[in-house]
């Protein structure tokens, strides 16, 4: 797992705004029955970024008693403005892969049709089964996460160089591995999608266009700006 620790700040007419975000990215466990494994996979790398935490970004948790804290990941997302957690997460849909297979066909048929509300209803039927959004409903990991209106079909697993799904002979289900997700109360998703013509890969990848808000906005004294109050001489 890789994190990158960044804060934002902009001066304007004595006011301050400032942005504290992580973006994190990892490659959680794998394999269907293994979501436990995922979401441990994420609390030892929230836990692990937030004790690596410069101070100078995130000052140290301590205990009444001044010893060092516990670092369990959750003082790390509470002094975020904006978290993104994004790679291949490994989260599966829980459904026999002929009747995920018939779906995606189903889709696309109806999406070349432009009988949109069908194939909104058949990918609603998937995603009611992914692992992710039932994990996140749940509390079970990444809590508070939000992610982008899913739309693209499943990212996961495809034979390289080509846009068929897994023909080999574990004929894994198709799914939604490669995931964006974000903990923001001021974030607007613009863009959420997946590349289909990058078949150099088994996977394929997903990119997002986010607009974010700024976290914190203080007022700046006439001191701290260098300025000075000056006095009026009055004429007698």
């Amino acid at each position: 797992a890789i994190g990158v620790y960044l804060k934002m700040k902009r001066q304007n007419n004595g006011v301050s705004k400032s942005s504290r975000m992580l973006f994190a990215t990892g490659h959680l466990a794998a394999h269907v029955k293994n979501v436990d494994a995922r979401n441990d996979d994420f609390k030892r790398i929230i836990s692990g970024l937030e004790a690596q935490a410069p101070a100078r970004f995130l000052r140290p948790k301590k205990n009444p008693d001044g010893s060092p804290s516990e670092c369990d990941g959750s003082y790390l997302l509470k002094s975020m403005d904006h978290v993104f957690f994004a790679g291949d997460l490994n989260y599966r849909v829980d459904l026999p892969r002929e009747y995920v297979e018939r779906c995606i066909i189903d889709i696309k048929d109806n999406r070349s049709c432009e009988r949109l509300e069908e194939a909104d209803d058949l990918m609603n039927k998937l995603l009611r089964r992914d692992q992710l959004l039932q994990t996140i409903a749940s509390g079970r990991a990444f809590p508070q996460f939000s992610e982008g209106k899913i739309t693209f079909l499943p990212t996961f697993k495809f034979d390289k160089g080509t846009q068929n799904y897994d023909t080999s002979h574990k004929q894994r289900v198709p799914a939604w591995t490669d995931r964006i997700l974000f903990r923001s109360s001021k974030v607007n998703v613009l863009e959420y999608q997946s590349v289909p013509a990058a078949t150099h890969s088994d996977h394929r990848p997903v990119f997002g266009t986010y607009q974010l808000g700024w976290g914190v906005t203080t007022k700046e004294s006439s001191r701290s700006r260098g300025g000075k109050r000056g006095r009026r001489n009055r004429k007698k």
